[in-house]
């Protein structure tokens, strides 16, 4: 059978993109594909995980780069653009002369682009990839999680018009993916091209419950037994809006009479460290931020702890996600999976999500109140959450992902010779 090769920034690791990932690995992998991951980063590399370094868009010299024109370098000279074009030539060809021998070796039956064609987070990877399927038939699939108009911090590039044609690419053996209907819509609009729709996928048969091994886990992270804990389980930026998190976890306090600590379990980025220390000192609950230490799994070689990020689910008392802009956003669905009450605010996704039917709290003026009325009525609150389940069982399981995707590969011609 063809090998099934997945290229990212990033793979296995803790974001968004990296777990849906995961999932379609695992469902090749169920129908008896040879899978591989090619990324700049991989955390315990397994004997199918290939890692090249500039392929990650933290690597110095791709981060400088990426930084230089997205924030006007050599923008009004011609001097200055020339070096910009050079030095992007020169890193096209640095990972053109690794990535196209590799894939070359995987002899791949179908490319799998998670989010590569989507943002310029590393250009001249999607430059180097565009090049090497112009000159081979290998089938592709481009899975975007987010797009670049989508983003603010993408608006204004020195190498607009040499980059325009890579987000997303018009490729004739790329196939498009978006994960949400509103960014299927905004492709075909923008662009023409046909593009399906898988949204993130969660497997509802294998929610994690409070049992023994997480017994410790409160106790362990710094949070008192009679203590409230809310759970924002993402990265510290400025979009993820902590700070709105906070001013409820005050509010709820202060009605309620009860102890409250945010967990923060994602790391910070460097440009909010400041702010988001000030938001920490000058709150009036205790705030918890614990990046790298949950895992993907149990007992992690990688994390700080033994836990992993169903264990904090199971033990947390609400989710806080009241995130300004997200291409989906996991921590949604996963507080679904897991049964838990979650605080939102609104961007275009969760509105999509909304019209399935979903039950979620609102950041009002009135939403602490709320909480605490459902809080002391638990029969009202597990209906539902009850609900909550049911709704994305039937529509955002793995095997609903499973069914798209066979669709999809039934269209490849090297997946049934």
């Amino acid at each position: 059978m063809p090998a099934v090769v997945f290229i990212s920034f990033r793979l296995k690791a803790q974001d968004g993109v990296s777990a849906e990932a995961e999932k379609r690995i695992g469902i090749f992998s169920k129908w008896g594909f040879e899978t591989h991951r090619v990324a700049g980063y991989i955390p315990n590399p397994s004997e199918n995980d290939h890692v090249l370094p500039e392929l990650n868009h933290l690597d110095p010299r791709i981060e400088s780069f990426t930084r230089e024109i997205f924030h006007g370098g050599g923008r009004d000279r011609d001097s200055g653009r020339d070096r910009l074009e050079h030095e992007l030539e020169q890193l096209v060809e640095d990972i053109a002369s690794q990535l196209e021998p590799l894939l070359d070796d995987l002899a791949a039956g179908l490319l799998v682009c998670e989010n590569v064609f989507s943002v310029p987070l590393n250009p001249p990877l999607t430059v180097a990839l565009s090049r090497y399927l112009e000159s081979r038939d290998t089938p592709c699939l481009a899975i975007h999680h987010e797009l670049i108009w989508q983003n603010p911090d993408f608006s204004d590039c020195a190498l607009s018009d040499r980059l325009d044609a890579y987000f997303p690419a018009t490729l004739p053996q790329l196939r498009h993916v978006a994960t949400s209907e509103g960014s299927r819509l905004q492709i075909l609009r923008r662009t023409g091209l046909s593009t399906s729709c898988w949204r993130n996928c969660f497997d509802f048969d294998a929610s994690r419950a409070a049992d023994s091994f997480n017994a410790p886990l409160r106790e362990d992270l710094g949070v008192g037994e009679h203590e409230v804990m809310f759970l924002q389980p993402t990265r510290a930026v400025e979009r993820k809006s902590i700070g709105r998190s906070l001013r409820f976890a005050e509010e709820f306090a202060a009605a309620s009479g009860r102890e409250v600590r945010l967990v923060v379990t994602g790391p910070c980025d460097e440009g909010y460290r400041e702010r988001f220390e000030h938001l920490c000192s000058s709150s009036q609950v205790g705030v918890v931020h614990a990046p790298e230490w949950a895992g993907s799994r149990r007992e992690d070689p990688a994390a700080a702890s033994p836990y992993d990020i169903h264990d904090l689910y199971a033990r947390c008392d609400m989710v806080t996600y009241p995130s300004s802009r997200e291409g989906f956003g996991n921590p949604v669905l996963e507080s679904v999976v897991h049964r838990k009450p979650l605080l939102v605010s609104g961007y275009p996704v969760l509105e999509e999500l909304r019209g399935f039917g979903f039950q979620f709290l609102t950041l009002e003026a009135e939403t602490a109140d709320r909480v605490i009325k459902l809080m002391e009525h638990p029969q009202l609150l597990e209906e539902m959450l009850e609900r909550n389940f049911e709704i994305g069982r039937r529509h955002f399981s793995l095997a609903v992902l499973e069914g798209q995707m066979e669709e999809l590969v039934a269209t490849v011609p090297a997946f049934n010779s």
